[in-house]
């Protein structure tokens, strides 16, 4: 990855990684989640206490507070709404993330070819999440009992997720960002740097207002 940053298109590739994550991104959210979660409503935060359950009486309680047609529109959201939703936001951010990289010197560069990996194990975490958490919500419908091992790895997966998405990256990218103010202060490079450093704010402040309350 080091040295695609060293390459005299790769503004470009990274470029277009970032376009792609933000089209799937907005075509998860404006159309494969919008219908599910006109559903759920203002209680959409609380799907977040689904991830974090752990075991099958917990992820009982939380899902069957739900109406039926929420219940329903829940498994929508998970699959396939989620799944696309998580790849929209990793290649989103891996693509930022890699334009920053490159405009950083020695050990940051190198740092961030690694760490830009992060959003894109973050992505794959969520959907491991969200197959285990759909087989659980499937299950509860049938009238089913929940399998222990379902809510448990789904949880667990949930926890590598947040370390990825909302540790592992914004630590690298807002240090960045600071770094990057002494290298690169073009119009473009500003840029770049208030459009990842807000989406990476919004990363740690959504799981450390959405997983108090579930706990």
């Amino acid at each position: 990855m080091q040295t695609l940053m060293r390459r005299p298109n790769a503004p470009v590739v990274f470029a277009l990684i970032a376009a792609a994550g933000f089209l799937i991104f907005g075509f998860a959210t404006g159309v494969l989640m919008a219908e599910p979660a006109a559903v759920v409503g203002d209680r959409l935060a609380e799907l977040t206490c689904l991830q974090i359950a752990f075991t099958p009486e917990r992820y009982s309680e939380v899902f069957l507070s739900f109406t039926p047609a929420g219940q329903r529109a829940i498994l929508a959201l998970l699959m396939p709404g989620d799944i696309v939703f998580a790849w929209g936001y990793g290649l989103l951010l891996a693509g930022l993330l890699g334009l920053l990289a490159m405009r950083l010197p020695g050990k940051w560069q190198q740092w961030g070819a690694i760490l830009l990996w992060a959003p894109l194990l973050a992505a794959t975490l969520d959907c491991i999440e969200d197959v285990f958490l759909f087989a659980a919500g499937s299950q509860v419908l049938s009238s089913t009992r929940v399998a222990a091992m379902l809510p448990l790895l789904a949880g667990t997966a949930a926890v590598l997720k947040y370390l990825a998405l909302s540790v592992a990256a914004p630590a690298y990218g807002l240090a960045g960002i600071g770094r990057g103010l002494r290298e690169d202060r073009s119009i473009g490079a500003l840029l770049l740097y208030l459009f990842l450093g807000l989406l990476l704010i919004m990363m740690v402040l959504r799981p450390l207002q959405q997983i108090p309350p579930c706990l």
